[in-house]
């Protein structure tokens, strides 16, 4: 018999419970919690570039040949950096390096024709070899910041010695997916591709 009457009552008051949750909040709440808080030490910067400012305007009052400028905020804007590969146009990058990255011979004679769904084609084994010398570069350049690291912080070259020798495994396969995905479409393209 308790239980009867426990349970109308505990229901009664979860369904109280949940509309008092799930009423909207009112305009002027959604906007309160939009708006930072008050901050003492905010309010008195602002309080004090305020004062500066009527000062200066005061200075700029007295004598005419003193100019107030505006405060303004120069955002620098990054500077894009153009690639090799953006000043060729699609699909001739990828002849640039097969002569820059196979031999004569290689090009010539041995792997002068490639046989579709068989061989893999000149334009991804340069790809391959240009971003296997790359990567070596960078592993050689980062080695050598490594063992610079050691001399002042031997604790940390080692983490960053572990860093390096797991972006190395990682990176192992996805160069070469990237070099046939790229190769597929006939170059990455870039601004002149057309």
């Amino acid at each position: 018999m308790l239980r009867r009457l426990l349970l109308p009552a505990l229901l009664a008051s979860t369904a109280l419970g949940v509309a008092e949750e799930a009423a909207p909040p009112t305009p002027q709440q959604r906007v309160a919690e939009k708006l930072p808080g008050f901050s003492e030490e905010a309010h008195a910067k602002a309080v004090a570039e305020a004062k500066a400012g009527a000062d200066a305007k005061a200075a700029a009052a007295q004598d005419p040949e003193v100019v107030v400028l505006p405060d303004m905020t120069v955002q620098e804007k990054a500077i894009q950096r153009m690639t090799e590969e953006s000043l060729y146009r699609k699909g001739a990058y990828d002849k640039e390096l097969v002569k820059r990255e196979l031999s004569e011979f290689d090009r010539s004679f041995l792997n002068r024709y490639t046989v579709p769904f068989l061989g893999v084609s000149p334009e991804v084994r340069a790809r391959e070899a240009y971003l296997a010398r790359k990567n070596a570069e960078r592993q050689d350049r980062f080695s050598r910041l490594n063992r610079m690291t050691a001399v002042l912080d031997p604790a940390e070259a080692r983490e960053f010695r572990e860093v390096l020798r797991d972006a190395q495994l990682d990176n192992s396969n996805t160069t070469k997916d990237v070099a046939r995905s790229r190769s597929a479409r006939g170059g990455s393209g870039g601004r002149n591709s057309q």
